[in-house]
């Protein structure tokens, strides 16, 4: 959530965030809200310094007249109250649709088209087979029995490809752990406040699977992660927290109608690794664990084998918390193009605010500290370039030299 008070400072920051991002929000309509808001408390304070000076009276001199007017003002103080919370309620509805700007250096555009590469590693190259093809010839996927049995964009992974999916999450940890990382299995379970407080809610709630009226399935490891801090003040000399999640994620993928239907790219159902950091509230800082949180998984596409490029994302693809995003987007030959793999993002208090996580510093103050988050690995999707990039002649696989020791194989030869 933003916060109010900068709104209040810089109104047409955040109408130009707004527009940037293809967002529309009455920033006007929200100042307006707040200056009333304002108003009633200023009013509701006067009439209950009113009310207490009259009961003191009251217990002094036992006037009935003072005893009317006390009522008289109890029944306005009540209604003001009431006119308080609806106005605050309002307001927090509006505030939950406002946008963080976008940095300065995000390129301004509306789709992915627009988005502009900063980094290349690694020889894109050509083969003869695309994903589907190899993985059916080695029996290692079943589309069709997994819509049969699950629905539109559901699937069987089988047979070598689950040790490999496996292998790569549990690489990952490893691999991040090394790094730092605090690991963790969460529930992907999660109430109905964690979803606002990450920001999936409200633009993404078409998107999410709904259990019942306060439960959710979360479309990222990232949302319960966030939470585990949630309504809690931290100490500085904790920071930064470095969190690396394990789970499955859920996504309706409402927004993605036509994409990718075909295949195990766009998924309902998928399993993931990611990174989260909580750290003070410094920009230099986000900038610097932001550079980080790439070059890890740079690291990793790169023991992976796997070609790759950086982008930095345009304002139009950012979601409304983000002020910044690199993807990495791996090479994916059939396609002769660039797919995304990774998203690696910044959003300095936008999450913290809304879930009520603080630090208090040296001094004793009490402060929002900024996050970011950054996918490690999702599977199946990964398993595209990988297979892709790593057949043989011969259609088999080859095993990245990194995953051999947690695979127990180096090759996936032909049937």
């Amino acid at each position: 959530m933003i916060d109010i008070k900068i709104l209040r400072e810089h109104p047409e920051k955040f109408k130009e965030g707004a527009r940037k991002k293809g967002i529309e929000i009455d920033i006007d309509l929200i100042l307006k809200l707040d200056q009333e808001r304002r108003d009633i408390q200023k009013n509701l304070d006067s009439l209950k310094h009113n009310h207490k000076e009259l009961t003191l009276r009251y217990k002094k001199e036992k006037d009935e007249n003072l005893y009317s007017k006390i009522k008289e003002v109890k029944e306005k103080i009540e209604k003001l109250k009431e006119d308080l919370k609806e106005k605050e309620n309002k307001l927090k509805e509006l505030l939950y649709l406002v946008p963080n700007p976008p940095s300065d250096d995000v390129p301004e555009g509306k789709t992915e088209e627009d988005n502009v590469p900063v980094k290349f590693w690694g020889e894109p190259k050509n083969f003869d087979l695309d994903y589907i093809s190899l993985m059916k010839n080695l029996n290692l996927v079943d589309l069709e029995r997994g819509s049969k049995v699950g629905g539109f964009r559901q699937y069987f992974i089988k047979n070598q490809a689950v040790i490999l999916e496996m292998a790569l999450l549990r690489w990952s940890l490893d691999f991040l752990k090394e790094q730092g990382f605090e690991i963790f299995r969460p529930s992907i379970i999660v109430r109905e406040f964690l979803m606002y407080g990450t920001g999936m809610f409200p633009y993404g709630k078409e998107e999410a699977y709904k259990l019942d009226e306060d439960l959710y399935l979360a479309g990222t490891t990232e949302v319960p992660l966030m939470g585990y801090f949630a309504d809690e003040i931290l100490n500085e000399d904790d920071l930064p927290i470095k969190m690396a999640g394990i789970s499955t994620a859920f996504r309706k993928e409402v927004g993605s109608y036509g994409k990718d239907v075909k295949g195990i790219f766009r998924v309902h159902e998928f399993w993931q690794t990611e990174q989260v950091i909580i750290h003070k509230n410094d920009l230099d800082e986000t900038i610097f664990w932001h550079e980080k949180l790439l070059e890890n998984i740079e690291k990793m596409m790169q023991l992976l084998e796997i070609p790759y490029r950086v982008v930095n994302v345009c304002s139009g693809e950012l979601s409304a918390g983000q002020v910044k995003r690199y993807d990495l987007e791996a090479w994916v030959p059939s396609q002769k193009r660039y797919r995304e793999t990774h998203s690696d993002s910044y959003l300095l208090d936008f999450q913290t605010r809304r879930l009520n996580i603080r630090y208090r510093d040296k001094k004793g103050d009490l402060h929002f500290p900024y996050s970011l988050n950054n996918t490690a690995i999702a599977v199946p999707r990964i398993l595209i370039p990988l297979i892709e990039n790593h057949q043989t002649k011969d259609g088999g696989i080859k095993i990245p030299k990194v995953l051999v020791p947690y695979c127990g194989f180096e090759y996936i030869e032909p049937r």
